[in-house]
């Protein structure tokens, strides 16, 4: 790797991170914003390390985790279901669009009410949320990618008769993952998003409740708020990298992914 790409990969982002904290610090301290209201970054850290060390913020990444995994999942197998579906038949995806577009319009949040009534401050009500806010443009990329087939790999594969569910597997799938995994890169970012402000606006255990249990605990808690903040960026980021590790891991052989090593060794990473 050369001096260049190492500067950029491994020390400009930790300086970077470095320097809005001491800034968020200086502001802080130096009584540009009000102190009570936007604690400094060192009793927001301070905050954090107590967190962690009596274990509450890792009951509560937990609980956050556990309603995006599972929310992710269902999203995932139901958009590659309907989503292969509805790109095989142009009558089913002329019929179903007017649908997907309406949905997809409506704010997850706007339904938040409807389903607290229903299924109360628990689990299933956030998992339900991110289906919602999640499924939309996941099967929208199922749908692009199943439709983007090429279609001499297509003939290929009637040639030599696979058909059915192997088919399904062997092809179609192989041939629409770069729109599956940006797909799952779109619905994770989503599905995180609506498992946090379930937990603010709807009470369900994790991070959004832990926020907003500080908040409401008065001006002495708000750097455990703060803390709680940092922790769901640090989450969003963390999945997000995943992601797009998962991506250059099982996308090694596609050509997008091909051209980025090229690139990557023409420039001398």
């Amino acid at each position: 790797m050369s001096a260049k790409r190492m500067w950029t990969a491994w020390v400009l982002p930790p300086a970077a991170v470095l320097i809005v904290l001491l800034l968020w610090q200086g502001v802080t301290s130096a009584g540009i914003v009000s102190r009570v209201q936007f604690p400094t970054m060192v009793d927001a850290m301070s905050a954090l390390g107590h967190e962690i060390v009596s274990g509450r913020v890792w009951s509560a990444v937990g609980a956050t985790l556990a309603g995006w995994a599972i929310g992710m999942v269902i999203t995932v197998a139901l958009g590659i279901a309907v989503g292969t579906a509805l790109a095989v038949n142009r009558f089913a995806l002329r019929s179903a669009a007017p649908v997907i577009e309406i949905f997809k319009a409506i704010p997850a949040i706007a339904i938040l009410p409807l389903v607290i009534l229903v299924a109360g401050s628990t689990l299933p009500m956030k998992v339900f949320l991110i289906c919602f806010a999640a499924f939309w443009p996941f099967v929208i990329q199922v749908i692009y990618g199943v439709q983007s087939m090429d279609q001499v790999v297509l003939d290929t594969s009637r040639a030599l008769g696979v058909r059915g569910i192997r088919r399904f597997l062997s092809v179609s799938i192989p041939s629409a993952s770069p729109y599956l995994v940006t797909g799952m890169r779109i619905a994770s970012a989503q599905a995180l998003i609506l498992a946090v402000v379930a937990e603010i606006v709807g009470g369900a255990e994790g991070i959004g409740r832990n926020i907003l249990l500080a908040e409401n605990s008065g001006t002495d808690a708000y750097p455990t708020m703060y803390a709680y903040i940092l922790v769901s960026g640090v989450l969003g980021i963390a999945l997000t990298g995943a992601f797009f590790l998962m991506e250059r891991r099982l996308m090694h052989w596609h050509e997008s992914q091909r051209n980025i090593r090229a690139s990557n060794r023409a420039t001398g990473a």
